[in-house]
């Protein structure tokens, strides 16, 4: 960090969706001589991306899903407690300039914190449907980063402002080919990606393998991210148009969307 360089909160745990902008922003305040502090869940999907990034600081931030289940409701107002409790210590430690918070459980807890010291708090959202944190928070936000075209009803219109998804730098286009093959399958026939998030979407897995056999014999390969912890990575021979062959790959987990 520069010597005029200030240090900076990203809230930004729970899923990729919420990692990986995160990750993109603290690239960009460390190339201008700023500091970072990226505060992450304690699941794998967190783990497994920060890994990937030594050069920025990593806080891992208690916290655990909302649900109205008893059980999950106890627990999730337990981990929001001892979320508060750790934001406020890295607030007064940190002394960061702004918070800013990319939705997900850990959010609330650290924007809070934050909020109550005076700290200057941004949030963004990077659906179409504003989540849960970002709708409640925004009250507590001097300025809500939103898709183009989406507002928040009830909300200062005075707060709101349109912007794009931060993109991770290694993030480029890469040769079609190239990218095919990275996946596993065959450049020379169409390919179909189906991608349901870090952590999967249960009914596109299933569509996936009820598609897989009827996209084959119309010469379309098919590869399904299906989330950690829904699948084991395989490959699978498919008959194609014309006697071919043509594979299906089930991939549990992918960050490399270039």
């Amino acid at each position: 960090m520069s010597a005029t360089g200030r240090t900076f909160l990203l809230s930004c745990g729970g899923t990729g969706g919420h990692l990986s902008p995160g990750i993109a922003l603290a690239e960009g305040l460390v190339a201008r001589g700023h500091r970072a502090v990226l505060l992450i869940s304690h699941k794998k999907v967190d783990t497994r991306l920060a890994v990937k990034y030594p050069g920025l600081h990593f806080v891992p931030i208690p916290g655990t899903p909302f649900g109205l289940h008893p059980g999950v409701l106890g627990r999730f107002l337990v981990s929001q407690s001892r979320g508060f409790a750790e934001g406020r210590r890295l607030v007064a430690d940190e002394r960061p300039a702004a918070i800013v918070g990319f939705g997900g459980f850990i959010t609330a807890s650290v924007i809070l914190a934050g909020a109550l010291r005076g700290v200057p708090v941004a949030l963004h959202e990077a659906n179409r449907v504003p989540g849960k944190s970002v709708r409640h928070l925004a009250r507590f936000a001097r300025r809500v980063y939103l898709p183009l075209g989406i507002s928040l009803p009830g909300r200062d219109d005075n707060k709101l402002r349109a912007a794009g998804l931060p993109v991770r730098s290694e993030i480029v286009r890469r040769p079609r080919d190239e990218a095919v093959r990275s996946l596993g399958l065959d450049p020379a026939h169409k390919v179909l990606v189906v991608f349901g998030g870090s952590q999967g979407a249960t009914p596109l897995n299933q569509w996936a393998r009820e598609a897989a056999v009827p996209l084959a014999a119309l010469g379309i390969q098919l590869a399904c991210v299906t989330g950690m912890g829904k699948g084991e990575a395989q490959f699978t021979e498919l008959a194609g148009p014309g006697g071919a062959r043509l594979r299906s790959a089930t991939i549990p987990f992918c960050d490399d969307v270039s």
